[in-house]
């Protein structure tokens, strides 16, 4: 199916070959026949001029009463009309000044038209065209003045039909004639065209045959002289071309594995930028940001698409960060000062979080001190800025709670040694008051160690049995006594039966201190602390309530972690470390209990120590 399909092919290509040479042959005979035609035309209209301006310019040059005389007139016109050879002649008339035929000499059949006669002298001898209404033909008429005894007495009117195209029988033999050689000159030049031509079909079933085959085969074809070349050069231009495209398959092999391997190892580098904690920001050698992982639009508060290819200096967010970043445009790496080159802020959206900013050159892997962009890091540092400033402010509160009892003992020291020493009653009352402040300083000092232990994850609980209402109430008259001038009511409501519970007296005691030295802190003049306690069959409740500020919704979360201060204004007012409420839940976890906060601000705070009953645990090992 295959040869027969190219066969017919190769048939379609000689008929329209032939085809197109005949059609050109008729175009060409077309073409001259119309040229001959116009011509013929041409030349009949301008003998036609010729005879007719020649006519009228002869009967304008006789004498004027050979026109003016009615038999003269006649037999004048008749002569003309006899003498005239051309076909195309139509009339001759004489008309008078309004246009009146007075005499006429015109081929038989023929009508002679009206046409208005000239007025200015200049117009007297012209030529016109007329429309001849009985075969929609046109007449060329020439005209020239009639006088009479010097008078204008008329017009004399010679017409020419206006010849088109047609032809004559000599005229018709002549086309024929010429038009035959041109025709047979056609079979000639299409049997030297396939001649020379031949080859190229050689040369096509040649390149189908590649085409089929798909792969490179040399031309072979009988050829001589140019084609000859052409054939030979075909070869060499297609063997180089193939050439070339083994190379260019083997480039782009090797091209598409190092794209893929590129993309592998950007995918790998990413996905670790992505999984860093701290925020990665890379900007290209343009100043142009070329990659921002998840962390850094968290921290900014900012979308992908307000960072990826965008200058920074059009970023949306905080423009201390913009100008920072701005340095390090075009940076040829000289203006890098890493023990400097570092920014510390606090986001716009994020007031709360404090950000170290460092900007790294990213030196080019070649050794040649390139500078291939910029590698900005954002660093969290929001929980080592709160704690710097909770351990300044622990430092100050646990110099002023020391210096506080060492003020009461030196006072004391000092009247012992005065007059007041002399009396034996407040020599009493001063031992007792040194041995309470020595006894706070001792607590305070445990209690750091405490909480250093937890800190470090090596306390050891020192556990024993433990009457919890005697312990309730011996914290709670302690600090009563050490409140007694804070115009605050005190409230102890306790069961008159409780059960032991196994706990660690001395900081149990420091949680319940701390929760009623909160509720002390924390309240207004005139309000109310209040210590209660309930047990259940697995568990003992330790509330203490104020009547104080309250907690705001959003400090809830927060209120126990260490260090941490609420930004109210009421609270601020209030000094303080952010540590008892730490320290007191964690001392909670370490007996396996709990402990939750209730608040309304303006009215009031409730914290709930929960622990579990002794009787309850012994249940559960039995």
């Amino acid at each position: 199916m295959g040869k027969i399909g190219f066969s017919r092919k190769i048939l379609l290509q000689s008929d329209r070959l032939g085809l197109m040479m005949i059609i050109s042959s008729l175009v060409v005979i077309s073409t001259i026949t119309v040229f001959l035609f116009k011509y013929h035309l041409d030349s009949r209209l301008e003998q036609i001029r010729s005879q007719g301006t020649s006519l009228v310019r002869l009967l304008a040059s006789l004498p004027n009463n050979r026109m003016a005389s009615g038999e003269q007139r006649s037999n004048l016109l008749q002569l003309i009309r006899n003498s005239q050879d051309n076909p195309a002649f139509a009339y001759a008339a004489v008309v008078d000044t309004i246009g009146t035929l007075l005499g006429e000499a015109s081929i038989p059949g023929t009508i002679i038209p009206f046409a208005p006669v000239p007025t200015e002298p200049s117009a007297w001898i012209g030529e016109r065209i007329l429309d001849y209404k009985v075969d929609n033909r046109q007449i060329l008429e020439y005209h020239s003045p009639v006088f009479k005894d010097g008078n204008l007495e008329g017009y004399i009117r010679i017409g020419f039909f206006k010849p088109g195209f047609g032809l004559t029988p000599g005229q018709l033999a002549f086309f024929a004639t010429l038009a035959l050689p041109i025709f047979l000159l056609t079979p000639l030049f299409y049997f030297l065209v396939k001649r020379e031509t031949k080859p190229l079909k050689s040369i096509n079933q040649s390149i189908d045959r590649l085409l089929s085959a798909g792969n490179f085969q040399r031309v072979e074809v009988n050829a001589t002289g140019e084609l000859l070349d052409f054939t030979r050069r075909f070869n060499q231009f297609m063997e180089i071309t193939c050439e070339r495209l083994r190379e260019m398959e083997g480039e782009q092999t090797m091209l598409r594995t190092s794209t893929k391997l590129l993309s592998y190892k950007r995918k790998r580098v990413e996905s670790v930028l992505h999984s860093l904690p701290e925020g990665i920001l890379i900007l290209d050698e343009s100043g142009l940001v070329s990659f921002s992982n998840a962390k850094l639009e968290h921290l900014l508060g900012l979308q992908n698409g307000d960072l990826a290819g965008k200058d920074v200096n059009e970023w949306p967010g905080n423009r201390e960060v913009v100008d920072f970043l701005m340095k390090y445009q075009h940076s040829d790496g000289r203006s890098f000062n890493y023990s400097a080159d570092t920014l510390q802020v606090n986001p716009e959206n994020a007031p709360d979080y404090t950000l170290l900013i460092i900007a790294y050159p990213l030196i080019s892997p070649k050794g040649d001190g390139e500078i291939m962009g910029t590698l900005i890091i954002f660093r969290d540092i929001s929980e080592e800025a709160l704690a710097k400033k909770g351990r300044g402010e622990f430092i100050a509160q646990i110099a002023h709670e020391i210096k506080t009892p060492l003020n009461v003992l030196a006072m004391y020291s000092e009247a012992l040694m005065g007059e007041e020493g002399n009396s034996e009653h407040f020599r009493i009352e001063a031992l007792n008051v040194i041995s309470d402040e020595v006894e706070r300083m001792s607590t305070l000092i445990n209690n750091l160690l405490s909480l250093t232990k937890i800190d470090n994850g090596n306390i050891g609980l020192q556990r024993q049995r433990v009457k919890i209402r005697d312990l309730l109430q011996d914290a709670f008259d302690t600090v009563m006594r050490a409140s007694k001038n804070k115009d605050l009511d005190f409230v102890l409501e306790l069961p008159k039966e409780m059960s032991s519970v196994n706990i660690d007296k001395e900081l149990v005691r420091v949680a319940i201190n701390n929760l009623l030295t909160n509720a002390i802190k924390y309240n207004k003049p005139g309000g109310t602390v209040t210590l209660k306690a309930e047990e259940t069959s697995d568990q003992i409740l330790v509330s203490v309530t104020d009547t104080g500020i309250g907690v705001d919704a959003a400090d809830k979360e927060r209120i126990f972690d260490k260090f941490y201060r609420s930004n109210n204004d009421d609270v601020r007012k209030r000094t303080g470390h952010g540590l008892g409420l730490s320290l007191a839940r964690e001392i909670t976890l370490l007996h396996h209990g709990d402990i939750s906060v209730s608040s309304t601000p303006g009215v009031g705070t409730e914290f709930v120590m929960t622990l579990e009953n002794e009787t309850y645990v012994m249940d559960k090992v039995i």
